[in-house]
């Protein structure tokens, strides 16, 4: 296995123990120090596919060379945020600013919004792409077109996404009366919920 690879695999599953066992013992500390670590996993593997222009997390130098170069790129991008958002999180709950931070971006939504519209463009042209360079009819029209079109409606999402953040960056009353004209709202204290859940807290 690679040496990088192996820290990246290291960080993610101690982490992973660490965030059960805080649970399992009352430890809300362990419980922090879990999900820094896969986050600071994950970051690393990000970092590496944008430095290397190769896919994070292979056990061997000759593994995912189809997806080398930039869909490794969008992979990093995507992983870095994923993890700069768990290390920001660990760091939240440990400082006990985690509901307040929740709470204020209930009321401006912005980064999330940018945030998850990246990540879902990410996934979309990760789709839209065909890395392995397969060919045929049947290949054409019963995997890569759908699959073409599921990624061009990922990205659009996305990009509407980044621009309802930028609106409310901008103009946060008229987003506001925009987002009460909608039928449903977003549900944030669910996101809030399903922490406490994992957390273990009341």
């Amino acid at each position: 296995m690679r040496f990088l690879a192996f820290f990246e695999y290291v960080a993610v599953v101690v982490g992973i123990i660490a965030i059960v066992a805080g649970q399992f013992f009352a430890l809300p500390k362990g419980v922090h120090l879990g999900i820094f670590l896969v986050g600071a996993g994950i970051a690393l593997g990000g970092f590496e596919s944008i430095w290397t222009r190769r896919m994070c997390f292979r056990t061997s130098e000759d593994q995912y060379e189809a997806y080398a170069g930039t869909p490794a790129i969008i992979v990093g991008l995507m992983a870095l945020i994923i993890g700069a958002g768990l290390v920001g999180s660990a760091y939240l709950l440990d400082d006990g600013a985690w509901y307040s931070t929740v709470h204020y971006l209930q009321r401006r939504p912005a980064l999330v919004l940018v945030a998850a519209g990246l990540l879902l463009i990410g996934a979309g042209v990760l789709m839209m792409l065909n890395p392995r360079g397969r060919r045929g009819l049947a290949w054409t029209l019963l995997v890569r077109v759908p699959r073409w079109l599921l990624g061009l409606i990922l990205a659009l999402a996305g990009l509407t996404g980044i621009g309802l953040g930028v609106w409310e960056s901008l103009d946060p009353v008229a987003f506001d009366r925009f987002t009460r004209s909608l039928p449903q709202q977003l549900d944030w204290q669910a996101w809030d919920r399903w922490w406490r859940t994992l957390l273990g807290l009341r």
